[in-house]
């Protein structure tokens, strides 16, 4: 993970909300990216929504470097009138 990759590190699972886009990093490696659907801190976890293979996949947040992406605008179509 570059310099600039580390903008945005989650340093607790608190931090992280329902609807956050977010990297799992292990070992500079990103293993996960997606949106995070449910947060259980009692446990250490999160789900998301992964947007490479498209299911929801249960993240260990003690054992990963987790990052907040920022969010996007979202694009428009121009109007046609």
């Amino acid at each position: 993970m570059t310099e600039e990759q580390a903008i945005g590190v989650v340093q607790d699972l608190t931090n992280l909300a329902v609807g956050d886009v977010i990297e799992a990093w292990h070992e500079g490696r990103c293993y996960n990216r997606g949106k995070v659907l449910q947060t259980i801190p009692s446990m250490g976890m999160f789900w998301i929504l992964d947007t490479g293979s498209g299911p929801r996949k249960l993240v260990d947040f003690e054992s990963l470097l987790v990052r907040r992406l920022p969010v996007e605008e979202p694009r428009t179509s121009p109007s046609v009138a």
